[in-house]
């Protein structure tokens, strides 16, 4: 299965849909931007309404923006597309958006962009935000894009996918891409919700939730909680028969505004097993590993528009994270009781910005900010005593370390068709490095039509406490001197607006990672993180969305990255063509009815990422690579039975089980760490049927 192919049916068929035999669009079907009354039912203002919610983007400078005027290439998954196409966690509703693809590793649900994704990665090149509040913790820097996460996707407005390096106003973790998660206000909430889904895999799901108030004052709570049924699998050089591949989590929020005032406050714990043992599991054990993640965060703030030309921010905010692994540990190979790690992430920080239109309205602007936070780390690891105690000699790593940084940016628009953004940041690391992150950008346009823009930017990551500080000489060494990742960033974006409805872009982009940090094998079966070299991915870009005022809707597109590196690959070069999990081709496509026969929305989506190389193997040994691989999900949405909605719908429709590329979690080493087994890749998961009832009291 080719991408081209897959791009031109969609694209033939978008004149098809737009003459289709029309039907009604209901009001709740939309974006309620704006929120519907009686005045504002027809079909142009909910067409107007949700390309409302898809050109206005918030998450890329901390204010709203339009896209054309967006220093980045962006993705808006409205809510819309996601209660249409049954997405039920962010990492789903991101899966089918151009240059994305989804890698679950039954430890945690990652997502690769553009060919990277650093194997061992847990989404800590990906700066998550909730309502602009930062999810990536202190601790590894993790952040949770599946049910591994704070936010119900019955919750969330749209979702922003903002690509590129945004260092310069962001600081660490901005590195491959942004993923703000905008959930809805009090206006567009019901005063009560519940919702349950069946899932053969992912289990029991129920959410229920509230709200009381209007745009500006209001608030709102949600809870969720997931029980997982798994699979039964097999891998070869670990077992037949796998299970242990359960789950559970539960999440809470509670958000409100008051005028210029905000407030969230969000928890969660979740429980992820893997059947395939890593960490030399014994895989006879009903779960030989189980991981644990709990995390809170809190966020108060507050915005005064001073004047006319004159806003200011301030905010302070919480984020408490812990972590801990159980491993019950394979006697054929190790011989030792079960072992724990535990790593604990505390962070305190204010934020202070203000924007001022020097030359209104929008002429010319400028905004500075500052940000502090305080950090206490501690990991702490121990084999157990045989009674589910801890056995001596353990290891205990305090850290702490203080985080200051300051930005300012410059954006204007001197005439309609000329615009221009140019931004610096400073970001000081009391324990490890300090960076300068800068970005540049020019718009060129006729606004609403079409229009070019050329994006300069760099950034970086500094590497966590988990990385940098973390041994517990069971799993893993310790690591000697890191340092930064730095990443530059240069691509043209070109998008057009041919026809009310119809979105197009293509991008050409050029991104160099030096310095990146990778888990490597060393003496002992051990793993250390080391700075190991450059990665390089160039390419193009291309996507598209389609919707009428009759209830069609279309989106499609996919990128070719060429992805490089210094890293030697499995047969020895050094190059392009030799990245672990680095697919040159990856697609999307997904179209959706009217409601048919009045009742419900018929949608089906098709994935495609393309063949994947795996690590090396060992002395001599060639292993094989992840083929291409092509999935279909189809989804019935129901949005009023009798004042229920009713989403049924199947993954993974068509097509074989992804063959999903692992790091060297998985590898299997004697007591000596002598390796018995390379593990280069794990089954994904099956066809998987799902039903999910909803009631709303309005």
């Amino acid at each position: 299965m080719k991408l081209a192919p897959l791009a031109a049916l969609l694209l033939a068929a978008l004149p098809a849909l737009a003459h289709a035999d029309p039907a009604a669009v209901d009001v709740d079907d939309l974006p309620s931007l704006p929120a519907a009354t009686e005045d504002n039912t027809t079909q142009a203002t909910m067409l107007a309404a949700a390309a409302a919610e898809e050109d206005v983007v918030v998450g890329a400078d901390k204010r709203e923006q339009s896209l054309g005027n967006v220093a980045s290439a962006v993705t808006v998954v409205s809510g819309d597309r996601i209660r249409r196409f049954g997405y039920r966690t962010v990492a789903e509703a991101l899966a089918a958006v151009a240059g994305v693809y989804t890698v679950d590793t039954r430890i945690v649900y990652g997502i690769g962009i553009r060919g990277l994704d650093i194997p061992g990665d847990f989404n800590t090149r990906i700066l998550v935000l909730v309502d602009g509040a930062s999810v990536n913790e202190s601790w590894g820097s993790f952040a949770g894009l599946g049910f591994d996460s704070f936010v119900s996707i019955d919750d969330i407005a749209r979702i922003e996918l903002i690509r590129g390096p945004v260092s310069s106003v962001y600081g660490t973790n901005a590195f491959f891409s942004i993923v703000n998660i905008v959930t809805r206000s009090a206006s567009e909430t019901p005063h009560a919700w519940g919702r349950v889904a069946i899932n053969s895999i992912n289990g029991v799901i129920g959410t229920a939730g509230f709200a009381e108030g209007s745009v500006g004052r209001g608030i709102r709570g949600t809870v969720q909680a997931m029980d997982r049924i798994g699979e039964t699998l097999s891998l070869a050089n670990v077992g037949n028969g796998l299970e242990g591949d359960g789950a559970n989590q539960v999440a809470v929020s509670l958000a409100g505004r008051y005028d210029g005032s905000f407030a969230q406050l969000r928890a969660f714990r979740n429980r992820r097993d893997s059947p395939f043992a890593p960490y030399n599991g014994d895989p006879a054990a009903p779960t030989p590993y189980s991981l644990y993640n709990t995390q809170l965060l809190a966020e108060v703030g507050h915005t005064e528009e001073l004047s006319k030309r004159l806003s200011v921010t301030g905010r302070v905010y919480a984020n408490l994270y812990e972590f801990q692994d159980h491993i019950v540990q394979d006697p054929t190979l190790v011989g030792a009781p079960p072992f724990d790690d535990f790593g604990d992430g505390r962070t305190y920080g204010v934020e202070v910005r203000g924007r001022y239109e020097v030359v209104a309205p929008q002429k010319l602007g400028l905004t500075i900010g500052g940000e502090t936070n305080y950090n206490q780390t501690t990991s702490h690891s121990y084999t157990e005593d045989g009674t589910g105690h801890e056995a001596a000699g353990g290891t205990n790593i305090p850290v702490n370390f203080n985080i200051e940084g300051v930005y300012a940016e410059v954006d204007g628009q001197p005439l309609d068709e000329v615009g221009f953004t140019a931004g610096v940041r400073y970001d000081r690391n009391s324990a490890i490095d300090a960076n300068v992150s800068p970005r540049a950008a020019l718009f060129l346009q006729k606004p609403e039509k079409y229009g070019l823009k050329l994006l300069f930017a760099q950034g970086f990551r500094n590497p966590s406490a988990f990385e940098a500080f973390f041994t517990d000489d069971a799993s893993f060494a310790k690591p000697v001197d890191l340092h930064a990742e730095k990443i530059s960033s240069f691509e043209a974006v070109a998008w057009v607006k041919p026809t009310p409805g119809l979105s197009l872009r293509v991008s050409g982009f050029y991104w160099d990672a030096t310095g990146i940090i990778e888990a490597l094998a060393v003496t002992g079966g051990l793993l250390q993180f080391t700075n190991v070299g450059e990665y390089v991915s160039e390419g193009t870009e291309v996507e598209g969305s389609y919707r009428n005022s009759r209830g069609w809707y279309a989106f499609g597109g996919g990128a070719y990255a060429r992805v490089g590196s210094t890293d030697v690959g499995q047969h020895g070069e050094v190059g392009y063509d030799n990245v672990p999990n680095a697919p040159a081709l990856t697609g999307g496509a997904g179209v959706s009815t009217p409601k048919l026969f009045d009742v419900g929305h018929l949608s089906l989506e098709g994935r495609y990422i393309g063949e994947r190389s795996v690590r090396p193997g060992i002395t001599g040994q060639v292993l094989p690579e992840s083929p291409g691989w092509f999935g279909v999900n189809a989804n019935l949405y129901i949005p009023n039975l009798h004042g229920f909605d009713l989403t049924i719908g199947v993954r993974n429709l068509v097509g074989k089980r992804d063959l999903v590329v692992v790091p060297g979690d998985y590898d299997r080493f004697d007591k000596t760490g002598e390796t018995v087994a390379r593990i280069p890749r794990i089954p994904g998961e099956g066809r998987e049927l799902f039903a999910k009832l909803g009631y709303s009291f309005h």
